[in-house]
């Protein structure tokens, strides 16, 4: 970890300066998300505050999030440590995702605009210059999204509440594991375009069938590898 903190000075003018715990919580999780922080490893509060430069609240607060997300569980008494997944437990998410986004994209395909429709093409074009750089963090964060554009625009809050707890522990998943089941990072980029085409198209079902198929088919590939 840098051992460097962004000040209001250095950061662009045109931008929200971030926190000392909003830097704190996307490094941690970037590592945790790369695999650079392994399951059940300690984080220590008063070693990341003294890398950080800081007290030991803004790590704290960073370490409470992360603790929402998923990422981090605290033991009584003892250091926060890195959450880990089975298998099973994490194919459960992707089916829970892959129901919620089913229903988000059937409520969003006939009212989708055309300028969504470019957004989403936009992160699409960001996923393919990142595959192209071998940056699988890059590629997911527009990945991720480009999905969470979905359940937003549904205008259904249930679903999108529904949704935005299991995003950073299906993102860990996916980088860590997705480059092993695709021929290229482009290749995996490029599986979102039937979604958008059937978007375009106005056929709810088809769309709806369309997500459905594309969150669960890393599943296909895994069951395909254990085969051989």
């Amino acid at each position: 970890m840098e051992d460097r903190v962004i000040t209001q000075a250095q950061a662009p003018s045109n931008r929200r300066v971030k926190s000392l715990a909003d830097q704190i919580y996307e490094r941690l999780r970037m590592d945790i998300i790369t695999g650079a922080l392994k399951p059940d490893e300690r984080i220590i509060e008063l070693d990341i505050a003294e890398m950080m430069g800081t007290s030991q609240g803004p790590v704290r607060e960073a370490l409470q999030r992360l603790e929402r997300d998923g990422l981090v569980f605290k033991q009584a008494r003892s250091a926060t440590r890195v959450t880990s997944a089975t298998t099973d437990e994490i194919l459960e998410l992707f089916t829970i995702r892959s129901l919620i986004e089913s229903f988000a994209v059937k409520r969003v395909t006939p009212i989708i605009k055309a300028d969504q429709i470019a957004e989403l093409e936009l992160l699409v074009e960001k996923m393919l210059i990142a595959g192209a750089k071998e940056d699988m963090f890059a590629l997911t964060e527009s990945d991720m999204l480009f999905h969470r554009q979905l359940c937003v625009w549904s205008g259904n809050s249930t679903l999108y509440r529904a949704w935005d707890p299991l995003y950073s522990q299906i993102q860990r998943f996916v980088v860590q594991t997705h480059k092993d089941y695709f021929d290229s990072l482009t290749d995996l980029a490029a599986t979102h375009y039937p979604i958008i085409t059937a978007l375009k198209s106005g056929q709810a079902d088809e769309a709806s069938q369309i997500i459905e198929d594309h969150v669960m088919l890393i599943w296909s590939k895994i069951e395909q590898a254990l085969e051989r």
